[in-house]
């Protein structure tokens, strides 16, 4: 047996009961019902009440046990079966039609569930940014009119406009921008990276955990939702495996190690450079993923050469000035990014107020760890067991340090000391990812837990071994409580009817929600406006008041933390005859700053009203509305006295990337801003205008 240090053995422990608590744990109770947390359970959900609330769970149990009761044999018999169509091909083959299986499953959902179009303001503004960069420049001239085009995240300063996020991920959609298809890379990134991550699981762990890796990858919907979307993560992904599988090779693990001087020093040059492309996506994974892995790599350099370990170093430093050489080319600062040139210090990891106003605390980030961790245990296979159970048995009961000989050579290694090494590797360089987040302010749940996604290459193959072991720990026992039921068949059919709960019933619901939700987000006007008939034109796309106060503040000079602000914490009405007065009498950014923060009141005096079908729409309940108030909501409502079942208005920000950076073009897409649209109509005389509302365009006059 492998011998660990107690406190190895002990925080491995600690983890296990972790994943195997978390999901129980009354969260919404503990933090007052947090935003993003819809797919947490109630507080009750997992006390005795769990008949009721939780039946999914209850009849795959009572299932399982009954088969493995009452038809143990024909558990086996099945489980055989499934076990031997996965090992039975070569594993070339195998692995091919792993990654045609995910193939599918990717293109079906960029298709069928997103349309593929960016779905989240965070996207939106980085595919802008990859347009940016098809033209071969790092920012372009901001827009003279900003109120028009003004975008949450995106950077209008010193005459300059450009995403706030760092370059790696544009700069890979551009790609596909080049190619006229960049929904293609995410589905392109996500194969790679399950190609690495099942490749790394094989020389870590032997061919039977690689095998079940792949399986879990096919089986869990959150890789290939998140895969198939448009976010920076699955670029990060990419990196962070590839990082993973070069620094498996550089440590001169599997059958055939790699221990020669030369390709070692090949591989942890790749290592580091990987790692530092994972920087320039997103700086905080790389960093939390690198200091993980930092003590075991100075381990493992220390017996040998040093400068071994310092080569990934420089390339990791090669790779990452990437970063502050596009912070000095669009901020001007090669220490300022586009985060904090935006929203200012707010914006940094720590704890203090964040750039909405709301103060980030260590109780703060501890919610924040918890809910991703416990959303990760129902978004990873949308099944009716928590997810990471398996892990936390596996973990919290001390086999993850024993590395027999009978498990390691069933995975096709043998008895390779390094096995258990690589257990705490992977389980550290997983939670190194929430851990560094706890210092971050910001969370969602779109998609998931999306935060843990860069944490899929560590924790699948765990997961993939714990499977394994947990099938081979408990076979042969029969506890009486159980009805003399043996362990290891009833762990095999709870798992089977878990997944079979998932194909049926989690899988679809999941999908079926992301296809009919977000229906605004998918719209691509370019080809409405060609449908209609229109080549040439400047559409305006009519969006909801306070989409207007918030572009108008932004457009009038004021700072984004402080207009973000303001819109949520004063009377909107206030708000609009304040931004009349400043766009009137041409005030300073800083005088409008001054003049919305004291416009702030306490959430108390405030109340929501849906008087034009917004919800975040607020006002002090005392104060009668201006008429130009009055006349604002009536624009929403099309003139009528109530608001209509469906509103005219829509987003803005998913249009913004149907104009070309420079905002010439055949085609221009801009915010409806009312008796404002002359001023941009000047400034394209040439183009007939059109309003764009309820799904058709109205030629203006």
């Amino acid at each position: 047996m492998i011998r660990v240090t107690e406190a190895g053995d002990l925080a491995k422990r600690v983890a296990g009961w972790l994943f195997l608590v978390v999901p129980f744990m009354p969260l919404r109770l503990l933090f007052d019902d947090p935003p993003g947390s819809s797919g947490l359970l109630d507080p009750l959900d997992w006390a005795p009440g769990l008949i009721v609330c939780a039946p999914g769970l209850i009849v795959c149990a009572g299932l399982a046990w009954l088969a493995s009761r009452r038809f143990p044999q024909a558990v086996e018999r099945v489980a055989g079966t499934v076990v031997g169509a996965l090992r039975r091909p070569p594993f070339p083959a195998f692995l091919l039609a792993v990654l045609a299986a995910l193939a599918a499953l990717l293109t079906a959902t960029s298709l069928a569930a997103f349309s593929r179009r960016p779905l989240l303001v965070d996207t939106i503004a980085q595919l802008f940014q990859a347009k940016i960069f098809a033209g071969g420049v790092a920012w372009v001239p901001a827009p003279e009119l900003g109120a028009f085009f003004a975008t949450q995240h995106m950077v209008s300063d010193a005459g300059r406009w450009y995403a706030q996020y760092p370059p790696g991920h544009p700069a890979a959609l551009a790609l596909g921008v080049w190619a006229g298809a960049p929904w293609l890379v995410p589905t392109l990134f996500s194969l790679l990276s399950a190609w690495l991550v099942i490749d790394t699981a094989r020389r870590i762990f032997g061919e039977t955990v690689a095998r079940a890796t792949a399986a879990l990858l096919v089986l869990a919907p959150f890789f290939w939702f998140m895969g198939a979307s448009h976010m920076n993560h699955v670029s990060s992904h990419l990196h962070i495996s590839l990082f993973l599988w070069c620094f498996a090779r550089w440590a001169g693990t599997g059958p055939r190690p790699t221990v020669g001087d030369a390709a070692r020093r090949r591989w942890i040059l790749a290592a580091g450079l990987t790692l530092g492309a994972a920087f320039v996506t997103r700086p905080l994974t790389a960093l939390a993923v690198g200091g993980a892995l930092a003590l075991p790599a100075l381990r493992l350099a220390a017996p040998r050469r040093w400068s071994t370990a310092l080569l990934g170093v420089g390339g990791f430093l090669c790779v990452a000035s990437l970063y502050p050489i596009f912070n000095a080319a669009t901020t001007g600062d090669p220490l300022t990014p586009g985060y904090l040139r935006l929203w200012g210090e707010s914006h940094g990891l720590g704890f203090h107020l964040s750039p909405w106003g709301e103060p980030h605390t260590p109780l703060a980030g501890l919610r924040n760890a918890l809910i991703d961790l416990g959303l990760l245990q129902a978004f990873l296979f949308e099944g009716p067991i928590p997810a990471l159970a398996p892990l936390g048995i596996f973990l919290a009961a001390g086999w993850a340090p024993a590395a027999r000989s009978e498990t390691c050579s069933g995975a096709g290694v043998g008895a390779d000391p390094s096995i258990a090494r690589w257990d705490g590797r992977l389980l550290g360089a997983f939670l190194a990812i929430p851990a560094a987040h706890f210092f971050y302010w910001h969370r969602d749940a779109f998609l998931g837990p999306r935060f843990l996604y860069e944490g899929l290459p560590f924790l699948l193959p765990l997961l993939a071994r714990a499977l394994l072991e947990l099938r081979r720990q408990l076979s042969g026992r029969r506890p009486a409580w159980l009805g003399s039921v043996d362990l290891g068949t009833l762990t095999t059919a709870l798992i089977g009817a878990a997944f079979l709960y998932s194909l049926a019933f989690g899988i679809p619901q999941r999908f079926h929600t992301y296809a009919t939700s977000l229906g605004s987000l998918k719209r691509d006007l370019t080809a409405e406006a060609r449908q209609a008939g229109i080549e040439r034109g400047l559409i305006f796309v009519k969006v909801s008041w306070g989409n207007r106060l918030i572009a108008r503040a932004r457009g009038a000079g004021a700072s984004a933390s402080v207009a973000e602000r303001a819109y949520r914490r004063s009377d909107h009405c206030e708000l609009e005859l304040v931004l009349r007065e400043a766009e009137t009498e041409g005030w300073s950014g800083a005088r409008l700053d001054r003049t919305l923060v004291s416009l702030f009141r306490p959430a108390d005096e405030l109340a929501g009203f849906r008087l034009n079908g917004d919800p975040t729409l607020r006002f002090a309940p005392e104060r009668p509305l201006a008429e130009v108030c009055v006349q604002e909501i009536l624009y929403d409502r099309d003139g009528r006295d109530v608001m209509p079942a469906t509103p005219s208005y829509t987003n803005y920000s998913p249009h913004l990337p149907a104009n070309a950076p420079d905002l010439e073009g055949p085609l221009i897409f801009a915010r409806d801003l009312r008796d404002q649209n002359h001023r941009l109509r000047a400034r394209y005389p040439d183009l007939p205008a059109y309003l764009y509302r309820d799904g058709t365009l109205v030629r203006l006059p």
